[in-house]
């Protein structure tokens, strides 16, 4: 077998050149998710890159491109100390569930082996940190079983968890196993009897546009008392997702999903379809209708058109929503793993991470529900107020 090859890419214009072969290996991947595609990490990292530098790894087995690990390099302050920080592009802000090296299932181990024999010779980093992993990842094994080869120590913790339904029994045995199947009978047949009653689809290039913009009316109606969600509760998260729209539409993965009644869209299903997963990414629905049940209507037809267009899978990403509970029947775990050189900042960075995971275990073991969902609330608003406000959004802001 001929020797795979590790080559950096660092420039500027990096995802420009990138396209075509990143785009063919994506296709070939198969198992990537749509959040690994060259139209997400591209205009991510156009809108929240700003402080960043691509540190992409280009795997190459007899000059073809056979592997991508999408990385950004970034510069943080610890404890008033530089750390010198690698991560995924499409981290922290954006939702983006299942970041890990795109290449073919069958050459990742061969790939992920070249790629930590190259960064022994970088120094130019104090800790990897890679985020929202799919536990079930050959990524995820093969950093736990070797990075001690590659002198890294290596930390790992959950992250949060993907409901998901498969697909295989038919809508019937998944209606049947539906703890809301009672009351989504009942709510169909009140709503089949209202005027213009219709569900709906959106995939058309020319029409999502409009249904983005239906979905985040009433996306924004739930969200608009608690601050906003993590998909609209900046400016610049809202107009990163009218980018990112316009470039998924061209791809062919971008699928609405609408309730229609009274000659008005009244619930709307945000999602990525890849032909074998439909990933439901985000939703909303007319809060004047929510005693008819809108929203859980719209999920069980959602879910009943994925198994008629032959989906396996149908994964509503992370979160513990007990909406998604009520219909999935299997789960998929994200995992963070940190891989740390013995620098001081790494070492600070490890201490403080360790006895914020514990602090936030505690918190949800402790705090009522409704006190422990407040709290979250107001972390998501700091959290989106300091990251992408002030300097680093205007320089992102100019480069467009």
């Amino acid at each position: 077998m001929s020797r795979i090859s590790i080559e950096k890419a660092f420039e500027n214009d990096t995802f420009a050149v990138l396209q075509a072969d990143w785009t063919r290996l994506f296709a070939a991947s198969k198992c990537s998710s749509p959040f690994l595609s060259w139209e997400w990490l591209s205009t991510w990292f156009r809108w929240f890159g700003a402080d960043r530098t691509p540190f992409i790894l280009k795997a190459y087995r007899d000059e073809q491109l056979i592997g991508l690990l999408p990385l950004c390099l970034q510069e943080k302050k610890v404890l008033g100390m530089r750390l010198r920080r690698l991560a995924f592009i499409g981290e922290d802000v954006g939702g983006a569930d299942y970041l890990d090296l795109i290449a073919e299932p069958e050459d990742k181990a061969e790939i992920l082996t070249a790629i930590f024999e190259f960064l022994k010779n970088e120094n130019c980093f104090d800790l990897i940190a890679l985020e929202n992993l799919a536990g079930d990842s050959t990524t995820v094994e093969f950093l736990q079983n070797s990075a001690g080869q590659s002198r890294l120590r290596c930390s790992s913790q959950p992250t949060a968890t993907c409901p998901r339904i498969n697909l295989d029994d038919g809508w019937e045995t998944i209606l049947k196993q539906s703890k809301r199947a009672a009351n989504f009978k009942r709510r169909l047949k009140q709503l089949e009897k209202i005027p213009d009653f219709e569900f709906r689809t959106v995939t058309a290039p020319a029409e999502t546009g409009a249904a983005f913009e239906r979905f985040f009316r009433l996306h924004e109606q739930r969200w608009l008392k608690n601050g906003g969600s993590e998909l609209s509760g900046h400016p610049s998260l809202a107009s990163f997702q009218r980018d990112l729209i316009a470039a998924l539409a061209e791809s062919g993965s971008l699928r609405f999903d609408e309730l229609w009644a009274e000659g008005e869209c009244r619930a709307s299903v945000y999602g990525l379809d890849d032909g074998v997963t439909f990933y439901y990414y985000n939703a909303g629905y007319d809060l004047d209708w929510a005693k008819l049940s809108v929203g859980l209507v719209l999920i069980g037809l959602s879910v009943r058109n994925a198994i008629e267009r032959g989906n396996s899978v149908y994964d509503f990403l992370r979160g513990d929503e007990t909406y998604k509970f009520d219909w999935a029947n299997d789960r998929t775990e994200l995992i963070t793993i940190n891989l740390s050189r013995r620098t001081a900042p790494a070492l600070a960075f490890e201490g403080l991470n360790k006895v914020w995971f514990n602090l936030k275990n505690l918190s949800n073991f402790v705090l009522p529900d409704d006190l422990a969902e407040r709290l979250k609330s107001v972390k998501r608003s700091w959290k989106r107020k300091n990251q992408l406000s002030g300097t680093e959004m205007e320089t992102a802001h100019k480069a467009l």
